[in-house]
């Protein structure tokens, strides 16, 4: 069963099932019979987007080793990196848990990804899925400095995301390359924060391209062996004249850790380009629509519908009221071809219309009946391919009520008694974690019960006091990252959870393209005392 980890589900994330291809919907295709072939049984198809589980001082570093005198990668990543950052997202987590009805179930988390520069006046692109529900997102630059960003528009068309920053003077950029000249076997250079370690460099090849993971009907990855790890999600894949030839978006792994095997893949820059460009101008650039659903050709199907071959796909819907159903198009008729050239399955057909501008006609042809005929279809802007405000970032009330479960540790003494309990040492010294709330951030930054904390920042700590005053939600007025020395059963790691109140009104009120700016509540919670979450 392919599995497909969540909005920010790193390693430590849950997963969502998909049990098979579904008929395409909203003009949204899916390959059915053909991807049977593939070989994804037993293996997940991850966002590669981590959670932060440890610090790690930024730097490069190289791997996957490249044939020589094939780039220059040293040069290349170095003329990259301002353009490149790494972003860290405060999100709320658990939503779907709580829209169904469960306790308890928001919480506060810290996630990573990654971004590059594509405007000087600081635009910012990366995956949707990066920002996903977030409360708060900085971004981090080559150079250390770190600062706010806020979601200018995102897109429910394919996984990507406009970010803005504001500086006072031009950011380098990096240029968008064209991804149709790309060839298998040609070297790459991923650049990402994997697993929230800082900036690293990855090499490799193209491995693979036009792959289809059936997330949206206009797949057509990229795929790489260039290691894609969760943190990476965002970055840019590289070619050997440094431009982007993708956005670094995925990987499929046998790992329950979801590590890199060497099958990452990547949107192509053309469709990024494309996509961002109907990002920053959604008034009059919105990509063609006919309101059709498509689904590809089985064998049987070819056969039931009179069919020679399994080339095209067949209508499984139309939307009322729109260009399909007005040209009289209904389900059962298999598109062939658009404007006279032939399709091979419903994503290319989606593809090809969607690539039209706004309001283009585009002549279908259709099997209908054992016959073949002519249709014309007036397009449409596309509805709804802009995601709105509330359906990517965290509202104030979601945070408040994050807020109110706390960090999700409880931290206590070490006696004599809990040290042969947990198998904790007399040569350590610190508080205790005898509780972690299932959920929690504590949970999702890899805590449990039995570690000891020894260090916050550069402060030794020796009973409970000197960690609860510091970690809770009412802490700093402003919030920020702490870092704790956590001693564990196998090592001694740094964890770093975000404590203080998440203020959302700033990233509310900025200006979204895709929605007005909403009510801002106040999302300061009340200081805890005592104990460090339930």
């Amino acid at each position: 069963m392919i599995r497909i980890v969540p909005a920010f589900g790193s390693y430590l994330g849950h997963a969502i099932g998909l049990a098979k291809p579904r008929s395409a919907t909203a003009d949204h295709g899916r390959r059915q019979a053909r991807r049977q072939r593939r070989p994804f049984q037993g293996l997940r198809i991850a966002l590669a987007v981590g959670a932060i589980t440890a610090l790690a001082a930024i730097g490069t570093g190289a791997s996957a080793a490249m044939p020589p005198g094939s780039c220059d990668i040293a040069d290349i990543v170095q003329r990259a990196l301002p353009a490149i950052v790494n972003i860290t997202v405060v999100r709320v987590g658990g939503s779907e848990e709580a829209a169904a009805g469960k306790p308890d179930a928001e919480h506060i988390e810290v996630f990573v990804g990654s971004g590059s520069v594509i405007d000087p006046s600081g635009i910012i692109v990366t995956n949707k899925h990066v920002i996903q529900g977030a409360a708060l997102i900085r971004v981090v630059f080559h150079d250390n400095s770190d600062v706010p960003a806020q979601l200018i528009a995102a897109a429910n068309l394919v996984d990507l995301a406009l970010l803005k920053v504001n500086l006072p003077h031009p950011l380098p950029t990096l240029q968008f390359d064209n991804s149709d000249a790309a060839r298998v076997g040609q070297p790459v250079i991923a650049i990402g924060n994997p697993l929230g370690l800082g900036t690293s460099v990855t090499t490799g090849v193209i491995s693979a391209l036009n792959r289809d993971l059936m997330r949206t009907p206009f797949d057509d990855f990229i795929q790489t062996d260039a290691s894609i790890n969760p943190g990476n999600s965002g970055g840019p894949l590289l070619d050997c004249a440094g431009n982007m030839i993708g956005v670094n978006t995925a990987l499929l792994s046998n790992n329950k850790l979801l590590g890199s095997i060497g099958l990452g893949f990547a949107l192509p820059a053309n469709d990024a380009r494309f996509v961002a460009s109907k990002l920053r101008n959604p008034e009059n650039d919105l990509p063609n629509w006919i309101g059709l659903h498509l689904q590809d050709l089985t064998a049987e199907l070819a056969m039931s519908f009179g069919r020679p071959d399994m080339d095209g796909a067949v209508v499984t819907g139309v939307d009322p009221d729109s260009p399909a159903a007005q040209a009289a198009l209904t389900p059962g008729d298999v598109i062939t071809a658009a404007d006279g050239k032939p399709q091979p399955d419903a994503r290319a057909i989606l593809r090809s219309i969607v690539a039209l501008p706004s309001g283009t006609p585009i002549t279908l042809s259709v099997w209908r009946q054992k016959h073949s005929m002519d249709v014309t279809v007036d397009g449409r802007p596309w509805p709804h391919m802009m995601a709105l405000r509330s359906e990517v970032l965290a509202g104030a009330a979601a945070v408040k009520r994050a807020e109110s479960q706390g960090i999700g540790l409880h931290v206590t003494a070490l006696t004599a008694e809990n040290r042969e309990t947990f198998g904790v040492g007399g040569n350590v010294t610190g508080a205790l974690i005898d509780q972690v709330t299932d959920g929690s951030q504590a949970e999702t930054a890899g805590l449990v019960p039995g570690d000891v904390i020894v260090q916050t920042g550069n402060r030794p700590v020796t009973q409970p006091e000197d960690v609860t005053p510091g970690l809770s939600y009412g802490a700093d007025v402003h919030g920020s990252l702490v870092a704790l020395l956590v001693h564990g059963k196998s090592a001694t790691r740094w964890v770093s959870l975000y404590v203080g109140r998440v203020d959302v009104s700033e990233l509310l009120t900025a200006p979204m393209m895709a929605a007005k700016p909403s009510p801002v509540g106040d999302a300061a919670a009340k200081p805890r005392s005592g104990e460090v979450g339930k």
